[in-house]
């Protein structure tokens, strides 16, 4: 154990503690929260991304374990792979640059706690899932660390009230502001003269490249909310934003239609109608580039839709008898019945023999477009409307004239979710507003989508 002298000295000094015992220098900004958090009860932190907070709060879990007697220390945040895969994997990073530290603290998956001390010396990772996850910590010495604190729900912040009666307890909530309200939000708001509040920009963080703030201007400018959570550390707008502009369909929008090449590819997305007013959309795109005309029909009758499926890619096939052609049809309603019929014809004809077919769903698990982008979407409808997002704003998707598919993708908000990831608009919400359901758009989202896997029919 660290002798007594040493813990004294150290115990208001986290930043001294981080460079002699853990190794690392804390930057200008970490070094002023880090030095918060020991004189004060009360410490927020919003902040874009990538500005080293997992690693701030890492380093103060382990100061505060080393320089107070019997602490405890619990840490949450709103998802399993935030707290574990991340925070609390940091805090074993670090311990790791001093052997001394690592022969006092023992570190394991469910608890960080002094040797011989199991039971009333430790920190522990608790996923804010339930609201009792941080009830019960008792001590002269508490910090409670809250990651990504706009995702968690203000039940889980009822216990930490309670037990921040004591003189030694102390609150450290850190994350990006995704959320208009709540706990995390009001610590920066109404409830702001009991805090010691930080905003950290990623511009002016030196772990943050150039580049990839860059990159979040070019692809949602200033303005945008993604630019304001994600870099500026700023709440969003009470409004969301609209997800594609105006400006990028219209100058891809073409009224008469450019010079037909042998395409190597040919998608057709296929979104089928689920209710009376909806329309079913087959909408062939060559090349990923090349948005050719699509075909509407008003029927929820999925024969009819896999008949003018069928024959459309007949006739592609005839044309371009070298050319690979996707389908990729919509199935979380009716969609499934043309999907099944479709795949029935790989046994029926010739033609269909080497064309790809895909089973897709809005609802789909989310992520990134590209390796290394900036943002991640929260489903696939993300996925497949940032692939028609980026086609445009980037100037590489020829569309249709149609002033209905440009209502339709021009009207679509998005926002970020408490865990930053890009939401959009639900499509209750749309018609709730007095839009129709966005059939065109849905069906060019689904051809200009990738998938990694599919069905040859």
């Amino acid at each position: 154990m660290l002798k007594h002298d040493a813990v004294l000295h150290f115990a208001s000094r986290p930043v001294e503690f981080a460079k002699e015992l853990i190794g690392v220098t804390p930057d200008p900004i970490q070094g002023e929260i880090m030095q918060a958090v020991a004189a004060n009860p009360l410490v927020s932190v919003r902040s874009g991304h990538g500005v080293g907070k997992s690693a701030m709060q890492s380093w103060l879990i382990i100061w505060f374990m080393c320089t107070r007697a019997f602490p405890k220390v619990p840490c949450t945040a709103p998802t399993k792979h935030q707290l574990y895969d991340i925070l609390w994997a940091e805090v074993a990073k670090w311990l790791g640059r001093n052997p001394a530290l690592k022969r006092e603290l023992v570190w394991t998956y469910e608890k960080l706690y002094m040797k011989g001390y199991h039971e009333n010396w430790f920190a522990v990772p608790r996923t804010a899932s339930k609201p009792d996850a941080l009830q019960g910590f008792h001590a002269d010495d508490v910090l409670y660390v809250i990651d990504e604190a706009s995702g968690v729900a203000d039940s889980i912040f009822e216990p930490v009230l309670g037990a921040l009666s004591t003189e030694g307890a102390k609150l450290l909530m850190c994350g990006n502001p995704t959320q208009l309200s709540g706990f995390f939000y009001e610590s920066h708001h109404k409830n702001r003269s009991l805090y010691q509040v930080y905003k950290v920009s990623s511009a002016d963080s030196p772990r943050v490249s150039e580049g990839y703030v860059q990159m979040i201007i070019d692809m949602f400018g200033e303005d945008s909310d993604v630019y304001k959570v994600r870099v500026a550390g700023e709440f969003p707008s009470a409004l969301p934003d609209s997800f594609i502009s105006l400006e990028w369909v219209e100058r891809c929008s073409h009224k008469s239609a450019p010079k037909q090449l042998e395409p190597a590819v040919i998608s057709i997305g296929v979104d089928v109608a689920r209710f009376g007013d909806d329309e079913s959309v087959i909408c062939p795109v060559f090349d990923y580039r090349q948005q050719q005309q699509p075909q509407i029909i008003r029927k929820n009758d999925t024969m009819q839709i896999t008949g003018a499926v069928a024959q459309l890619v007949r006739s592609y096939r005839q044309r371009f008898k070298d050319t690979r052609i996707e389908v990729k049809v919509d199935c979380d309603g009716l969609g499934v019945g043309v999907f099944d019929r479709l795949h029935e014809l790989k046994s029926q004809e010739e033609l269909f023999a080497k064309v790809e077919l895909y089973e897709l769903h809005f609802g789909g698990r989310g992520g990134q477009i590209r390796l290394g982008d900036p943002v991640e979407y929260s489903n696939t409808t993300g996925l497949m409307w940032g692939a028609v997002r980026e086609a445009l704003r980037n100037e590489e998707l020829t569309l249709v004239y149609d002033a209905e598919l440009i209502a339709q993708l021009t009207n679509r908000k998005y926002s970020l979710n408490s865990a930053g990831r890009i939401e959009l608009e639900r499509k209750e919400a749309m018609k709730k507003r007095g839009l129709r359901s966005p059939d065109r758009a849905d069906a060019l989202a689904l051809a200009m989508y990738r998938p990694r896997s599919g069905f040859s029919f």
